[in-house]
């Protein structure tokens, strides 16, 4: 029996709603309508990938909405958004297709897929049919990374960009051991800890510092509460870059509101100007040893300070303003790479996996 396929009279202008299937064809055309409205303009269009972000509840769509449109016309794209709302009741798919003009040129195409109750099942088969062809597919992911739709865009992606800091461990373990196999993932949780790993090679990069690079046999990471994936990541590049130090990744006290980054109340059209507040599971300190110095980086609202005592040229001070957490920022950064496989990342988190006791050999269970 040939599924039917309804639409309706839209509810607002670029949106269709199918109540069996979904029309491609439907689809293409509104989007090219949307181009029209631009004007000869319209007719270029600059893309260098097709994003596709997959969400499992509307909210979690509309919480990172501005950081993909942000990235996506940073890396100029047709952004397909699936949200897969599987316990709502009414199983059907409504979209909403519109265009975004970056000077004089269509710089994201966005088309957005809303699935409720058993419809969830069509997001899966629409993906290939509305890609562009010859371009990278990259996935953002929204949910656990688990489910025949995780497992569809590890086959079909250049890249899936997940965030495996809003993850325990247990799902940062699996992570591991899907990267360890070659899954080509991207991780936020990576970006997010940048800061830290430069404040540490720029300490051991001063030319008064220099000595102690391979002196150290000692390092501790510190986290906010209890150890999150940032904070392992953090202690398994340290354990990547120097084999021979004793790595630990260790439970810390929750800072105080007043050690925390200041946070302002949100203002209609105004970015964040501070670092967010740490969060349990991120790095609040880091101390590595290499005698007789000693090196300290902590966290204190928003800055980190570097600290390092016992070098024979006196005591040091290196301070850095955490970059504020702007919409799109880390994932602009992991966008950049599209090879799939970020080495150091992958030896970074075979080494967190050891610390944290797992074996990436073994077969899960």
């Amino acid at each position: 029996m040939t599924e039917s396929i309804v639409e309706p009279k839209p509810a607002a202008e670029g949106d269709l709603t199918f109540d069996a299937g979904i029309d491609l064809k439907a689809i293409t055309t509104r989007l090219q309508k949307e181009r029209e409205k631009l004007g000869r303009d319209g007719d270029e269009r600059v893309c260098t990938m097709n994003l596709v972000a997959c969400y499992f509840s509307t909210e979690g769509y509309e919480k990172a909405r501005p950081a993909l449109e942000v990235a996506g016309t940073l890396h100029p794209a047709r952004l397909l958004v699936l949200v897969a709302e599987s316990k709502l009741a009414g199983d059907r798919v409504r979209g909403r297709v519109s265009v975004v003009r970056n000077g004089s040129s269509v710089a994201l195409e966005r088309i957005e897929l809303t699935a409720t109750g058993l419809a969830t099942r069509h997001l899966q088969s629409a993906m290939d049919g509305l890609f562009l062809p010859e371009l990278p597919v990259v996935f953002i992911w929204g949910g656990r990374p688990e489910g025949a739709l995780f497992e569809k865009a590890l086959e079909r992606a250049d890249r899936v960009i997940i965030d495996s800091g809003t993850r325990t461990l247990p799902a940062f373990l699996q992570i591991a051991r899907r990267v360890s196999n070659g899954a080509p993932i991207g991780d936020l949780a990576w970006a997010r800890i940048f800061p830290w790993q430069a404040i540490s090679a720029e300490m051991l990069d001063l030319p008064n510092l220099r000595e102690h690079r391979r002196k150290i046999d000692s390092v501790r990471v510190i986290a906010a509460g209890q150890s999150g994936p940032e904070a392992a990541l953090l202690a398994g590049w340290f354990a990547a870059r120097i084999p021979r130090a004793v790595v630990e990744v260790l439970d810390g006290p929750m800072p105080s509101a007043d050690q925390s980054a200041p946070s302002e109340p949100a203002r209609a059209g105004k970015a964040a100007v501070h670092a967010p507040p740490i969060a349990e599971g991120q790095v609040a300190m880091v101390q590595f040893d290499a005698p007789p110095a000693r090196f300290t980086i902590k966290r204190e609202r928003g800055i980190l300070t570097a600290d390092v005592q016992g070098d024979d040229d006196g005591a040091v001070v290196h301070r850095v303003r955490m970059p504020a957490e702007t919409p799109g920022r880390l994932m602009g950064l992991e966008l950049k790479l599209l090879s799939g496989h970020d080495e150091l990342y992958a030896a970074s988190l075979a080494q967190a996996a050891k610390l944290l006791g797992l074996d990436l050999s073994k077969k899960s269970s």
